[in-house]
């Protein structure tokens, strides 16, 4: 397969004249969200009325039936992003106004309590963490969901927001066990702890190791997000700590390498691998150093993720000269070693181990066959495009949102230049440095010399055909993509006692299978070609 297709047209995305159109909403395909607060929203969670309109018909009026109406609590969300002028939000769903949280299925994402409403205000795409997300969805990692969707506030239109999941404990979310006031010694203190590298104050703990390239005393700072500090015990904190200095002084030692006492005593090798390509893919600022969250449960090693904040990825900022698409994103500190914080020693040191770069390389080649195939990222772009720039009601979500924050051509987080002056010329841009960026790292992760072993049965049939399936966990469509593919195809879909539930012939494209009507439960998806066949287990939410 040719790793370097031609790009996909962009497609041809309407522009209008911004300042001319009145930030009002009167029909959109997108979702709309209609919150009402009992007083200005601060950084204190206040009480306000959320309803949210979602026709199947994908049309949607402020004046339509809701298919959600609750009470919620609200709080606004800091950070860098509090400074913007166009704020985010947490979301809490409740009991009625009791406080209680209650959890709710919104937007066909499993029920919970806890949401988020991200303004991206700094990405004018609204494509960079939905992108990278379902990129991490896809190579078998959780990473929060989120759904495009138009925000009134108070009777004011807010323009487009990205409504979903925090990063959170829970069965759906970050799968780690309950851990109680009772897990205090022998296999149950050992997990779930959910932490994560971040900056500023009130630190939980910091790093045995300083941060490469370190000149003004920067440090690595760990804050524990689950169990919340109220419920943490003594014990449980110095325990996870302790995990975490001893992952240091694995990674930091001589024999950092050995495979049996070295640093993959305590973390997950593939999870570090996986980490560190979709990293470095979107060279994101922040990354090894903020919102960078870890996880570990009972028994078993840590694991990176899930990945979050991705607004200033995809060289979406010039600070540090991160929006060239050459570089490392572990050597930040080598191009700027005054930021407050640099990212943490363990990629340096794994960059520097010879077997985990070899296997990086091998699994970065099976990628590039898939998921990173260049055609399939940039599919997964136009999607959003598209959403973005269907006409409703005379104009667009993008017509909307920068009618209401005209920013186009004004610098807000040091943005490249020459800046894009239209929403076509920011996706034409993102295309241009993923294709480039692809390239520097297909010669930096080279894999033709490194006698890769030969891809697992499911990448054989993917080479002829490129499949990529997605999104798994799924709670209605199943997404089947055949790329390339010449050959008559079988899909079926069978429950574990071997009936068959679904099926659908094909030679190529794009197909879904609608699994909505099925128990949930586990699943059977096979491909068959004259190539061979292969099969995947499938989760029906």
């Amino acid at each position: 397969m040719n790793l370097f297709k031609p790009a996909f047209a962009l497609l041809c995305l309407t522009t209008f004249i911004v300042h001319s159109i009145s930030a009002q909403i009167t029909s959109t395909n997108l979702p709309i969200l209609i919150i009402t607060s009992t007083g200005t929203i601060t950084g204190t969670q206040i009480q306000g009325d959320m309803s949210i309109v979602d026709n199947i018909s994908g049309t949607n009026t402020p004046t339509d039936a809701p298919a959600f109406v609750g009470v919620i609590g609200i709080t606004e969300r800091g950070g860098t992003a509090g400074t913007y002028p166009k704020k985010s939000y947490d979301v809490e769903t409740w009991v009625g106004a009791s406080q209680v949280s209650l959890d709710t299925s919104l937007l066909g994402m499993p029920g919970d309590n806890d949401w988020v409403l991200m303004a991206s205000y700094a990405d004018r795409s609204f494509a960079r963490n939905i992108l990278a997300h379902e990129l991490y969805t896809e190579m078998g990692y959780y990473a929060p969901r989120m759904r495009l969707c138009e925000v009134i506030l108070n009777s004011t239109y807010q323009g487009v927001y990205l409504f979903g999941e925090m990063v959170k404990r829970d069965s759906n979310r970050v799968d780690v066990a309950k851990l109680t006031n009772l897990d205090i010694s022998g296999a149950n203190l050992t997990g779930g702890y959910i932490f994560k590298l971040d900056d500023g104050g009130g630190a939980d703990w910091t790093s045995t190791v300083a941060p490469p390239y370190a000149t003004t005393g920067q440090t690595s700072d760990f804050f524990i997000e689950y169990p919340k500090s109220s419920a943490i015990l003594p014990v449980q904190k110095a325990y996870i700590k302790s995990f975490v200095d001893s992952l240091d002084a694995a990674m930091n030692a001589s024999n950092f390498q050995d495979t049996t006492i070295g640093w993959r005593k305590f973390a997950g090798n593939s999870t570090m691998q996986d980490y560190m390509i979709i990293t470095e893919l979107s060279k994101n600022f922040n990354a090894y150093r903020n919102n960078m969250y870890l996880h570990k449960d009972k028994s078993k090693k840590l694991k990176v993720g899930p990945i979050w904040d991705m607004d200033l990825a995809w060289a979406n900022t010039a600070t540090c000269t991160v929006q060239t698409d050459t570089g490392w994103s572990y050597q930040l500190g080598q191009y700027c070693g005054t930021q407050t914080e640099l990212p943490i020693f363990w990629f340096k040191k794994l960059s520097q181990d010879t077997l985990f770069m070899r296997e990086l390389s091998c699994h970065y080649r099976d990628l590039r066959l898939t998921t990173l195939d260049t055609n399939h990222i940039f599919h997964l772009l136009d999607s959003v495009a598209t959403k973005m720039t269907t006409i409703s009601g005379g104009f667009t979500a993008v017509n909307r949102n920068f009618a209401q924050w005209p920013i186009w051509g004004v610098p807000v987080a040091n943005e490249p230049t020459p800046m894009a002056t239209t929403y076509s010329e920011e996706i034409n841009n993102f295309k241009t440095y993923i294709k480039k960026r692809l390239t520097w790292l297909d010669n930096k992760w080279n894999w033709t010399s490194l006698n890769c072993p030969a891809p697992l049965a499911i990448q054989d049939i993917n080479q002829q055909m490129n499949v990529q399936i997605y999104p798994n966990p799924s709670n209605e469509l199943l997404n089947i993509v055949l790329n390339n593919n010449k050959q008559a195809t079988t899909i079926s879909l069978y429950s574990m006692q071997g009936t068959k539930m679904r099926t659908i012939e094909t030679k190529n494209g794009f197909n879904t299978m609608n699994i909505s009507a099925l128990a949930k439960g586990c699943y059977i998806l096979t491909i068959q070609s004259a190539s061979g066949s292969i099969s995947k287990k499938i989760i029906k939410e």
